[in-house]
């Protein structure tokens, strides 16, 4: 979204920029494959202690994979999964495509927009299946205010998944109509 406002602002289009709990995440000094090893061994404990089933991951060949081929390492993933665990397609699915987009999202290095920014950002920790320290950030601009030269973050009560469900977002809707009335 901040790179497509930074696009769009020239042509003077771009009332606000909307970031919702948006975090850049911090800088790691693990290479790529150890971080991706240590994200699939995190997800198998985490598989354990939810559905009490050990989730044998082939970490060898995960390794092996390039850096840059998310999808074969996610679908390897999601078929050791698949075989383990009964799930529905649906939770599936949603494993696959969020893990593309966190890693699609760590690969964009945003540059600067100077233009009105509002960052709706969650108040509480959320309950994610896999944390990341690189993503626990203390400060209030998630990362964005080395990037957003005219940036307002606007707390929320709960936590990043409850964002979009009642009552969060009934609050988020009225924040918005609010933001922008005069826009």
């Amino acid at each position: 979204a901040q790179e497509t406002a930074g696009l769009l602002t020239p042509d003077g289009q771009v009332t606000a920029l909307v970031l919702l709990d948006s975090v850049l995440p911090l800088p790691t000094h693990l290479p790529p494959t150890d971080h991706a090893l240590r994200h699939f061994r995190d997800f198998a404990t985490y598989v354990r202690h939810t559905y009490g089933t050990a989730l044998d991951l082939p970490y060898d060949e995960l390794a092996d994979l390039d850096d840059l081929d998310d999808t074969a390492r996610i679908d390897l993933v999601i078929k050791v999964l698949r075989d383990t665990v009964e799930l529905p397609e649906a939770v599936l699915e949603h494993q696959r495509t969020s893990y593309l987009d966190l890693r699609s999202g760590e690969r964009h290095r945003p540059g600067t927009y100077a233009g009105r920014t509002l960052l709706y950002r969650a108040s509480e920790p959320a309950p994610h299946t896999v944390r990341d320290p690189r993503y626990e950030r203390e400060d209030a601009t998630l990362g964005w205010d080395a990037h957003c030269t005219d940036l307002t973050v606007v707390p929320l009560p709960g936590h990043h998944l409850s964002l979009l469900d009642p009552p969060v977002v009934d609050h988020l809707a009225r924040l918005l109509t609010r933001d922008l009335r005069d826009s």
